[in-house]
C-alpha cells in the first residue's frame, strides 16, 4: 500500500526500497537491523504497511548502512542481482511477463510513481543503437556509487532474462573509475565491454533486443500484473487506500468473485463497516468488482488470440453469454465488437 508523496519539494521514495536493502542483507547473513537504527525508524515493515514514503536523505543513510553492515563497498552489485528485488510485488511480475523489453521499459516509466518520484532508467534510441541511460536518485558519495551499481546490475538481470547474449551488450559505461580490486567482480556482473570514467552511466545494447518476444512472456500473467499496477496507480491518484485494498483483493481472487463478507474478512473489518466506508467514498463492493472485471476483461480482450470462453472463465463468469451481457452493460458494445474496434 503506497501513499502519494507530500508535495513540499523534497524527493521521497517508497519504503520498499529500504525493505529490499534489509532483505538483501538478511539473505547474505548480515545484520539488517543497522538500517532501521541508522535511519532512526522503529520498523521498516511498519513504514511499508502505513504507506509512509521516506525522504531521499533517509534512503541515502540506508544505503550507507547497508555498505557498513556488509563491509562491502560494492554491495550494490549484490543487491541488484538479489531475489530481494521481489519485494517490488507490482513491478517484478510485470517485468517478467511483459511481451518485450520495449514494453518493460515503457512500464517502468509509466508506473515509476508507485515507487519513486522519477524513473531512474531512460531508453534512448538512434538509428541502429539503443542506449539505457541510468540516472540514480542519489549520485554522489558512497551511496551514489551503491545506487548506480544496484540499478545497473538489476538492469543487466532484466536484459539476461529477456534473452540477451554477451554479444548483445555493446558497452557498459560508468561515471567513475573502476573501484580498486573490483575489476573481476564488475566483469562477472556486466561482461567485458566495460568503460569507466564516462559522463553518465549507460548500457548500450543491440536494438533488436527491444522488440524480441521475452522468453518468460505470459499474456494472462501480464494482463493480471498490469491491471494490479493500474489499479494501484489509480488509487494512488485518488487517495483511497480502502478502495485500492478492496480492488486488489477482488482482482487477486478472480476468477472467484469474492463476496462482500469475504472481502471484509480479508481486510479484518466488519462487513457493515466496509459497506459504510465504501458508501462514504461513493462506491459499493459491487461497483468495485465490476470495475475489476471490466478492466481485466479489456486487458484480456486486447490479446486477439485469446478465445472469448477463456476470457469469460478468467473473470469468473459461468458462460460466454453471461460475460457477453455484462460487458455490453459496461461498455455498450459486445466483447467481439470491442476487440474489433481496438484492432481497427
Amino acid at each position: 500500500m503506497l501513499e502519494t508523496p507530500d508535495t513540499d519539494g523534497r524527493m521521497r521514495v517508497s519504503p520498499t526500497h529500504l525493505k529490499i536493502l534489509a532483505s538483501a542483507l538478511d539473505m547474505e547473513g548480515f545484520d539488517a537491523g543497522l538500517i532501521a537504527q541508522r535511519c532512526a525508524i522503529e520498523s521498516i515493515d511498519a513504514l511499508e504497511q502505513a504507506g509512509t514514503w521516506v525522504d531521499l536523505d533517509v534512503f541515502d543513510q540506508a544505503m550507507a548502512a547497508a555498505i557498513d553492515a556488509s563491509g562491502d563497498p560494492s554491495f550494490g552489485l549484490t543487491v541488484g542481482k538479489s531475489i530481494a528485488i521481489m519485494q517490488f510485488r507490482l513491478f517484478t511480475p510485470l517485468a517478467l511477463s511483459a511481451p518485450t523489453l520495449r514494453q518493460v521499459f515503457a512500464d517502468l516509466l509509466y508506473f515509476s510513481p508507485l515507487a519513486l518520484e522519477r524513473c531512474e532508467i531512460e531508453l534512448l534510441e538512434t538509428p541502429g543503437t539503443a542506449r539505457l541511460e541510468i540516472e540514480p536518485l542519489v549520485q554522489h558519495g558512497r551511496s551514489g556509487r551503491f545506487r548506480t551499481e544496484q540499478v545497473a546490475s538489476s538492469t543487466m538481470q532484466m536484459l539476461r532474462l529477456a534473452g540477451a547474449e554477451p554479444r548483445d551488450i555493446h558497452q557498459i559505461q560508468f561515471p567513475y573509475p573502476c573501484p580498486e580490486g573490483q575489476e573481476a567482480r564488475y566483469t562477472a556482473t556486466f561482461g567485458r565491454q566495460l568503460s569507466f570514467g564516462q559522463a553518465t552511466c549507460a548500457i548500450v545494447i543491440n536494438p533488436a533486443l527491444l522488440d524480441a518476444t521475452q522468453p518468460s512472456h505470459d499474456p494472462l500473467a501480464y494482463t493480471a500484473a498490469r491491471t494490479r499496477a493500474e489499479l494501484a496507480l489509480a488509487a494512488k491518484g485518488h487517495g483511497s487506500d480502502l478502495a485500492e485494498q478492496v480492488r486488489q483483493h477482488l482482482l487477486l481472487a478472480l476468477p472467484h468473485q469474492a463476496s462482500v463478507h469475504e472481502t471484509a474478512e480479508h481486510l479484518g473489518i466488519s462487513e457493515r463497516r466496509l459497506r459504510r466506508q465504501l458508501h462514504m467514498l461513493g462506491l459499493s463492493h459491487s461497483d468495485l468488482l465490476q470495475q475489476c472485471q471490466r478492466l481485466a476483461a479489456e486487458r484480456l480482450l486486447a490479446d486477439a488470440a485469446l478465445p472469448l470462453k477463456q476470457v469469460a472463465d478468467a473473470l469468473g463468469f459461468s458462460s460466454v453469454s453471461t460475460f457477453h451481457r455484462a460487458f455490453r452493460r459496461w461498455t455498450g458494445v459486445t466483447p467481439s465488437a470491442w476487440r474489433e474496434g481496438r484492432m481497427a
